[in-house]
């Protein structure tokens, strides 16, 4: 099984939102990261068949995205989902179900499962009207899964979760991504940290890196630093750096920079991490 994605370009007007992008994705969890902007919603709505590109191809095996069979083996959670607030938990599933082509029996029996997985077994007769956010996000990650899809597209999934649904959520995609194609597409580093076998950082409508976690960090081996400075120093680093983190303490502020070079004389380097990645190719960045 394999995704290929072929010189994928998308214009809105006189801004380019992907820019010849190409890849070729096999089983596993593929995390994407980018700040708002970056293409990245755009550039999943493609591979679902939501947008049609304006150049360049995608397929799954020998389908186009274009074909049913493509369609058959997709399931998408799209930033922000669809339902109907009088429908319960149970009644939107089946709905979904019967869209996906799936028969009566073996979607009770698929909804059943998933309730379980997304933690909603007990709130299925609840009206969708009633759930908080994190509840229609897990009802959204479990319409994506009804198809048992090859392809799962998952925009922001973790939006809306508390810490110990999305430990638990993390652990759903690590195992779906032993036999499938995940794309993860968020904003919280650590989620994408923790599972994806391959990290895609993109900007600008362009694939920066990609590669797994060690590979994807070399560019900042020896560019992140940790010094505990007084208050002038703070400042001027402030205006200088990426600072990925500050700590007030009694003898100082412990700062946490990004940067070429050693950001004062007590600056010791430490090893770096996804976020400082992400900080360091995306300080200031991030309006839509």
């Amino acid at each position: 099984m394999e995704l290929k994605i072929s010189r994928v370009t998308k214009q809105f007007f006189e801004k380019i939102a992907v820019d010849r992008v190409s890849l070729n994705m096999k089983p596993g969890v593929y995390g994407l990261l980018g700040a708002n902007g970056a293409g990245k919603t755009t550039f999943l709505r493609m591979i679902c068949g939501v947008l049609t590109p304006d150049s360049g191809e995608i397929s799954l095996d020998r389908f186009s995205v274009k074909e049913e069979e493509y369609r058959n083996c997709l399931g998408y959670l799209p930033q922000k989902f669809g339902y109907y607030p009088n429908f319960t938990a149970w009644d939107f599933l089946m709905y979904m179900a019967a869209l996906k082509g799936i028969s009566r029996n073996r979607a009770k029996v698929r909804i059943e499962e998933l309730l379980e997985a997304v933690n909603l077994k007990g709130a299925e007769k609840k009206k969708i009207a009633a759930f908080s956010g994190g509840m229609k996000q897990r009802l959204g990650i479990a319409q994506a899964l009804l198809n048992n899809p090859k392809l799962l597209v998952l925009d922001e999934p973790t939006a809306g979760l508390d810490p110990k649904e999305r430990v638990k959520f993390r652990n759903m995609i690590s195992r779906l991504g032993k036999d499938r194609i995940v794309l993860l597409s968020t904003h919280i580093v650590s989620d994408v940290e923790y599972i994806a076998d391959e990290i895609l950082l993109m900007k600008e409508g362009s694939i920066l890196h990609e590669g797994s976690l060690p590979e994807i960090l070399k560019p900042i081996e020896g560019k992140v630093w940790e010094c505990r400075v007084n208050s002038s120093e703070e400042a001027q680093i402030l205006e200088q750096y990426a600072v990925v983190n500050m700590r007030e303490e009694s003898q100082g502020t412990l700062l946490r920079v990004v940067g070429e070079e050693s950001p004062s004389e007590n600056a010791v380097s430490v090893e770096a991490t996804l976020e400082d990645l992400y900080l360091y190719y995306f300080a200031g960045e991030g309006g839509e």
